[in-house]
């Protein structure tokens, strides 16, 4: 898939959680990656955040890091 879809799809995902507190929607956005997309879409996404972490909302970069801490640990 396009990183340029991913990217959208993501910023969507935290747009929909905007009227909850950053952690809570922190986890959500998590939830929803880790359920409803392949582990291929999430670690294109986190491979590509890492050098442009200036486009996404900060919600969307702490879920990243939040499944990637899941799965090291």
């Amino acid at each position: 898939m396009r990183i340029e879809t991913l990217t959208r799809m993501a910023q969507q995902i935290a747009t929909n959680n905007e009227g909850v507190a950053e952690p809570e929607a922190i986890v959500r956005v998590a939830t929803h990656l880790k359920s409803f997309w392949t582990p291929s879409m999430v670690v294109e996404l986190s491979d590509y955040a890492r050098d442009h972490a200036d486009e996404f909302d900060p919600v969307v970069l702490g879920a990243l890091e939040r499944l990637h801490s899941q799965h090291l640990g």
